[in-house]
């Protein structure tokens, strides 16, 4: 979803009681716990840190350790989901990452969580998970709603990413690009030498990943006819290959509707494309691709793909009042599986699984400064599976009954993560921005 220029710009100071309800008994329990360890510490109502900070910018937090030399971390996490009972929980990042510090004080981090509360306050039906972090800290994680009218979303309840998925793809096709195993100015009757369209001898590789190709919409070809969509499901029950062949001879004989090169239009048509290029580079599976070089490099061990069978919280439907299943209809069947959603839209996780992707995207471990430049040189400022601009990359999903953001800033290392169970959302655009931004404001005052 394109997010508006001309939002005012948010104060960090907005009040809410949110937080507060809950400062008074996790501030005993704190206190009971770190007794050993510090003389006092300030809560924010959100994850924090305590740690020897001879050396490093002033966070608000005075305490040292005296009895050693070595600086010592100490982190807590509560969820807001349930009361002061939850176990804490550590937040480590993936082995790859070196760590930085979170240059905020203790009272900006209790303003951006109580602007974050005051947002969502204003959308009494929001469920799903929302998640902040800054450097090494999660400064912000809070679940919302239900997984099925019922049973309250936690923090860890997985959701299906939607479009998200498209960064992972992008980032496979820049990897292979990397290694000279694709050029992203091949033309597609390379990759798709069985179809005789004129119009694949002048398509690019580096046109589908910006959105550019010309192509449309292939869940919208399908969606928009029952007998094409009874016919992909026919050939889904055979096998994943033949449902594949289905879709991408629904692309290819569908066409083009703008000259390559010359309009954007998003387009989960031309990322299903680079999900069988990435197959056929690769000579592995999507899903094994991205296994092994995104999830398990970045120890995402709660990152699935739809249609695996995982404890996926359901999806609220507001058309029809109801939390819905893979099996309640047709259309709900076909979205709901790996080969429908595949390279476009397939992926499912929790918050802090998205969180470790998104450190791993922001520390240089993937993305160099160069890999940055390319992703970044696009006229219409997509991609390589990233909306781009201004150092911040960002992107929205969207299924059938679920809603995701996401947005990561390489220069402050800063990261928001959305996941919902409701088919939102033209209003997550606007909270995310609302929620997000303040704290890209306060990192950059405080590393001034």
């Amino acid at each position: 979803m394109t997010i508006s220029a001309n939002f005012d710009k948010i104060s960090t100071a907005i009040n809410a009681n949110l937080c507060f309800g809950e400062m008074f008994m996790k501030k005993l329990l704190c206190i009971i716990i770190t007794a050993a360890l510090i003389s006092s510490a300030a809560l924010t109502g959100c994850d924090f840190i305590i740690q020897d900070n001879k050396n490093e910018p002033d966070s608000g937090i005075s305490e040292e350790i005296t009895d050693s030399d070595e600086s010592v971390e100490v982190e807590f996490h509560f969820s807001a989901a349930n009361d002061e009972d939850t176990p804490a929980k550590d937040y480590t990042l993936p082995k790859i990452i070196e760590p930085t510090t979170c240059p905020l004080s203790d009272s900006s981090i209790q303003a951006i969580c109580d602007n974050a509360d005051s947002i969502i306050a204003q959308y009494p039906d929001f469920s799903g998970t929302v998640l902040m972090s800054s450097g090494n800290r999660i400064i912000y994680e809070k679940s919302y709603g239900t997984t099925d009218g019922k049973t309250p979303n936690e923090d860890n309840t997985i959701y299906q990413l939607g479009s998200v998925t498209k960064q992972f793809t992008g980032t496979a096709i820049l990897q292979l690009e990397k290694q000279g195993l694709i050029n992203v100015n091949d033309t597609l009757d390379k990759y798709f030498p069985d179809y005789d369209a004129e119009y694949l001898k002048t398509v690019t590789v580096s046109q589908l990943l910006q959105m550019t190709a010309g192509f449309g919409d292939y869940m919208t070809t399908i969606e928009g006819n029952e007998e094409i969509l009874k016919n992909y499901i026919k050939a889904k029950k055979k096998s994943e290959d033949d449902a594949k062949k289905f879709i991408v001879s629904a692309i290819i004989n569908d066409g083009i509707y703008t000259d390559p090169g010359t309009v954007y239009t998003y387009s989960n048509s031309s990322y299903y494309l680079l999900g069988i290029i990435i197959e056929q580079v690769s000579g592995m599976s999507y899903r094994d691709y991205l296994q092994k070089n995104f999830f398990d490099y970045a120890e995402m061990t709660n990152t699935y793909f739809a249609g695996d069978g995982k404890d996926v919280c359901k999806g609220y439907s507001p058309a029809q009042e109801k939390y819905i299943s893979d099996k309640d209809d047709i259309y709900v069947e076909a979205e709901g599986e790996y080969v429908y959603l595949f390279s476009a839209g397939s992926v499912v996780s929790n918050a802090e699984d998205v969180l470790r992707w998104l450190r791993v995207v922001t520390s240089n471990e993937l993305f160099t400064a160069d890999d940055r430049k390319t992703v970044e040189h696009a006229t219409w400022l997509y991609n390589y599976g990233w909306n781009t601009g201004d150092n911040i990359w960002h992107h929205s999903g969207r299924t059938y009954t679920y809603s995701s953001q996401v947005y990561a800033d390489y220069k402050t290392d800063t990261q928001l993560v959305i996941l919902t169970n409701i088919s939102f959302y033209e209003d997550l655009g606007e909270i995310s921005y609302k929620i997000y931004y303040p704290l890209v404001d306060a990192v950059k005052k405080a590393k001034k």
